[in-house]
């Protein structure tokens, strides 16, 4: 088997050799121009000694160059391990040391810098790649010049290492999560369905390459789309470039929709070309995802996945959420049933027992696109992989119909008095509050209860509300011991590298001190 990103990038190439593969600012490649220069890539990393199983690190940029690294270090049958460029440079010397890359690829001038640093602590890198070269570091297109031509076809088994990829670091040090070349296809192949990618179609990728935009990139290698590259998020930007390219595919988290959506220069553009927006990868409240349908019609979809199965293991149709509108609201709140096209889910108690309908337990799934494990942590695979079901550390619940309902993080819960809080439960309360921009709700150290429930908000531009008028709305709403005893009114709520609302770092002054950041404690609520 060829690893995935060079067999469809490279069949791409065969078949439609003149079509446009990537369009980013005034650069337009077509499929044959970028297979090239995968090739030239993958001929320069084996003439360097990259061997079949190796690992080459590359930090993400959004430009055709970290497009074309993937799929040239894919083509010399390395795994490639992309990290996120915004992370510390901490984050990056403990990636590359843990996954022991021998070569480090830069493919953009500004991360030249961090690329160098890494050289020099890192002894056991052997060679940094980035444009411009100097001080021992090879210059990118130099090497591709050098080296152009055809790279040789290397294959391997199904079970062959094909990426690492790296968790976000939002509960402890980054953790390499491995995926081999039969899951990179299966989750290649669930993308492109659930997307119902097409030749000709164009997707945007405007959020970080190496995590949620990678799926359009290479779910759209697998039929021939057009990728058009953002460097970042921003509202203007993206409505121009949908109208000007005719955007069909978006993939976006809840707080870029709520950016959107609440942007003025959103209806002075022409965005009817788009046919597909994916909203996932953290929780969006009811009322956004009913904004969302007003505005971009009966296009809108939704599941739920992680880096350990990215194939989006539940999905929600346009037709379901049209249901939903029309009498089953609360599946608004859902994630969906399980993915048809082979995405198993459980829900699971402590005992490994499936909980009844209803009842919270720990999702876990089994799918052709779920990792292996972790890289070089048996023990935590050996807890997270149970015969062959992985647990994911996501609490949810199943109905009758089949529709499953992310509670919350195994380690987000609540516990007050003996009694189990839910933040994405709280959360989802708050944000039905006109005025309410973000919510994170969290723990903190309370004598009497152990922890209390408190609520960190941001509100809309230009809305004013005060602090006890949020209370008393989530009073209203929820059983005593669930809602919150405190509340904070912040600009904004601190977010991690990919955009989510990180309820840790709203968490963490408020345990300043403590031995954990959490607590137990006697008496009932």
């Amino acid at each position: 088997m060829i690893h995935p990103y060079a067999y469809y990038l490279g069949r791409a190439a065969r078949w439609y050799p003149e079509r446009t593969a990537v369009i980013e600012g005034e650069t337009r490649l077509a499929y044959r121009a970028l297979d090239a220069r995968a090739s030239g890539l993958a001929r320069a990393l084996i003439q360097l000694g990259v061997r079949p199983g190796d690992r080459v690190a590359v930090l993400q940029a959004n430009n055709h160059e970290f497009m074309e690294a993937l799929a040239g270090i894919a083509r010399s049958g390395a795994a490639f391990v992309p990290m996120l460029g915004m992370l510390t440079e901490a984050d990056h010397a403990h990636m590359v040391a843990d996954c022991g890359a021998r070569v480090l690829i830069a493919p953009a001038p500004a991360l030249a810098p961090r690329a160098h640093a890494l050289r020099a602590l890192l002894p056991d890198v052997r060679y940094v790649i980035a444009p411009g070269g100097g001080d021992g570091v090879l210059d990118y297109e130099d090497l591709l010049r050098l080296h152009a031509g055809e790279a040789p076809v290397i294959r391997g088994s199904e079970g062959e290492l094909g990426q690492i990829l790296y968790t976000s670091g939002t509960t402890g040090k980054p953790k390499g999560v491995a995926h081999t070349y039969a899951s990179t296809e299966a989750a290649m192949f669930a993308w492109a369905q659930i997307a119902r990618r097409q030749a000709g179609d164009v997707g945007l990728l405007y959020t970080p390459m190496s995590h949620f935009a990678a799926r359009l990139m290479d779910s759209g290698w697998v039929t021939g789309s057009t990728a058009v590259i953002l460097q970042a998020p921003d509202p203007v930007q993206t409505f121009a470039a949908i109208e000007r390219h005719r955007v069909t595919h978006l993939l976006a988290i809840p707080t870029l929709l709520q950016m959107f959506l609440g942007h003025p220069e959103i209806n002075r553009h022409d965005l009817s070309s788009l046919a597909f927006i994916c909203y996932a990868a953290a929780p969006a409240s009811s009322a956004l995802v009913r904004r969302a349908i007003e505005r971009f019609g009966p296009i809108l979809h939704t599941g739920w996945g992680g880096t350990e199965a990215y194939g989006l293991n539940t999905h929600t149709t346009p037709a379901e959420h049209q249901a939903a509108l029309e009498g089953h609201e609360e599946r608004l709140l859902s994630c969906g049933r399980e993915n048809s096209l082979g995405g198993r889910v459980r829900i699971l108690d402590e005992s490994g027992r499936d909980v009844p309908v209803g009842e919270v337990g720990e999702a876990c799934v089994r799918a052709p696109w779920m990792t292996t494990g972790y890289w070089n942590l048996p023990e935590l695979t050996a807890r997270t992989i149970v015969d062959g079901w992985l647990h994911f550390g996501d609490l949810a619940r199943v109905d009758a119909d089949g529709y499953v309902y992310l509670v919350d993080r195994k380690g987000d819960m609540i516990i007050t008095g003996g009694m189990n809080v839910y933040p994405r439960e709280v959360e989802d309360i708050l944000y039905q509050h006109p005025a309410l921009l973000e919510a994170a709700v969290v723990g903190v150290p309370d004598e009497k209860w152990g922890e209390a429930v408190k609520a960190v908000v941001a509100l809309k531009s230009g809305q004013t509300v005060d602090e006890a008028e949020l209370l008393a709305f989530a009073k209203e709403r929820l059983a005593p011991f669930k809602a919150p005893k405190s509340l904070e009114i912040r600009a904004s709520l601190p977010k991690t590298p990919v955009g989510k609302i990180s309820r840790r770092d709203v968490k963490a002054p408020y345990w300043a001190g403590q031995e954990r950041m959490i607590h137990g404690a006697g008496g009932r609520a």
